[in-house]
């Protein structure tokens, strides 16, 4: 790939491989999304058969293992906005996913749920395993939204 500066326009490989960026970010972003929406769900099924949360509770502000309904469906619409856009619809879609993701991690260390006395040590090593992935779609909205913002 050539080097692209103001007095040397890009070639058509660059062109290629720029086109292509924003789809390869989103395809990530919406591979990591299907983990973590899965993630949400066992994680929910489990804190139920545990006894920990009440179906009610599973996907509700008081779940220990899943997100709640809300943010899980704020999350998949963002998604589907940052891969099905270009540009600066994508790029917003994207960035607000970010917040989004960055918020769930951050409540999870404040609300009282992470290493909640209820749980198991098993129990309690699903709810980092549930922040890392949120983590994980949270970096790939920050790439999609360079990417977009790139094209």
């Amino acid at each position: 790939m050539s080097v692209t500066t103001p007095d040397r326009p890009a070639d058509a490989s660059t062109r290629a491989a720029l086109r292509a960026l924003p789809r390869s970010s989103g395809g990530a972003l919406r591979l990591a999304m299907a983990v973590l929406l899965a993630t949400d769900l066992v994680g929910g099924l489990v804190a139920v058969r545990a006894g920990v949360n009440t179906w009610g509770e599973a996907w509700g502000p008081e779940a220990l293992l899943a997100a709640p309904v809300p943010m899980i469906v704020a999350q998949l619409l963002l998604v589907w906005l940052a891969t099905r856009r270009l540009g600066r619809g994508a790029a917003v879609a994207a960035g607000l996913l970010a917040t989004a993701c960055l918020v769930s991690v951050v409540s999870g260390f404040f609300d009282g749920g992470l290493g909640n006395a209820e749980l198991t040590a098993g129990l309690a090593a699903y709810q980092y395993v549930l922040l890392a992935v949120t983590t994980a779609v949270g970096a790939l909205a920050i790439r999609r939204t360079v990417a977009a913002l790139a094209r």
